[in-house]
């Protein structure tokens, strides 16, 4: 004779029973749905598709599009989906440095460059790099991809090292011819946009060319409510650890200083001048945030750093 079924719901006595098999299925898929990124269910499921079959797959936009939920919207339990998302996004910067289409890249790059009357070189990461940690995004901390997934160095970002280098360590302002040509200037407060130049150098994105590795660290600030703005900086306040990518020490980026349309440098005079700044700076003074703790220091060809 067939046991009665046990009875689902509150038992007597106070005690529960098993819940309802609808329950079961509702927090089932209710947790699969915080480890897929908000997007429509069919860019979704193309996305599992390539990631599971290991295809070669944008960083950027994996990186900014395709976060899960649980590593953005769950606040009980955000460190490992949010550390498991990057780690997913370091593979698949790997897979791309070691695929062909990194070569045709950096190929085209280098036409490029060269067309402008730059003359290319490269310098190698010395510790460990941030770039574009303040663009933001949906796990509040950004990095710089270009739109084809390449970690690159902005050009805007190259031309401020080297005029940093020129103006803190060399003491050069507007003043000074050959910075004003280099770098141009800007309308003072009160002045006519007539009174404007442009540089007639071009400083283009820097683009890793070989060794790139990218790396989780980990920055814990102390005060979280007061850099919220909710409080002053109390020593009660919880640290809250946050994991970020960096680029690991030893990817070597090639750098390029090119000619405006229209200008002349027959001697490369200035160019040489601004490569120098330039190199000078990257190892000086660094690239990209937290340069004052050491990140973004860059070694010259020979493997040796600059004091």
């Amino acid at each position: 004779m067939s046991r009665p079924r046990e009875p689902r719901g509150p038992r007597p006595g106070g005690k529960p029973g098993r819940p309802p098999a609808y329950q079961q299925r509702s927090e089932h898929s209710e947790a699969r749905e915080l480890m897929r990124p908000p997007l429509p269910r069919s860019a979704v499921v193309a996305w599992e598709r390539a990631r599971q079959s290991r295809e070669l797959i944008n960083p950027g936009l994996l990186f900014d599009r395709y976060v899960p939920r649980r590593a953005v919207e769950d606040e009980r339990d955000r460190a490992a989906p949010r550390r498991d998302h990057l780690e997913s996004v370091c593979g698949a910067v790997a897979r791309l440095a070691a695929h062909e289409l990194a070569r045709a890249y950096h190929a085209r790059w280098e036409a490029m460059v060269r067309a402008a009357g730059a003359e290319p070189w490269t310098m190698r990461t010395h510790t460990r790099l941030v770039t574009g940690l303040g663009r933001g995004g949906p796990l509040e901390v950004g990095f710089r991809f270009d739109r084809l997934g390449v970690p690159v160095l902005p050009g805007s970002g190259v031309k401020g090292v080297a005029r940093a280098y020129a103006e803190l360590v060399e003491g050069r302002d507007e003043t000074d011819s050959d910075f004003l040509a280099v770098f141009g200037r800007a309308p003072r407060a009160g002045e006519s946009q007539e009174v404007a130049q442009a540089g007639q150098l071009v400083f283009f994105d820097a683009i890793p060319v070989e060794g790139l590795r990218l790396e989780l660290d980990v920055m814990t600030p102390h005060y979280p409510d007061y850099y919220q703005g909710t409080q002053p900086p109390t020593p009660w306040q919880n640290p809250v650890p946050i994991t970020f990518l960096t680029v690991a020490p030893g990817a070597s980026f090639a750098f390029a200083v090119g000619l405006r349309l229209g200008v002349t440098d027959p001697d490369r005079r200035l160019r040489a001048l601004a490569e120098g700044w330039l190199r000078r700076g990257l190892a000086e003074l660094g690239f990209g945030a937290k340069t004052t703790s050491g990140y973004g220091r860059f070694a010259d060809i020979t493997g040796e750093v600059q004091r």
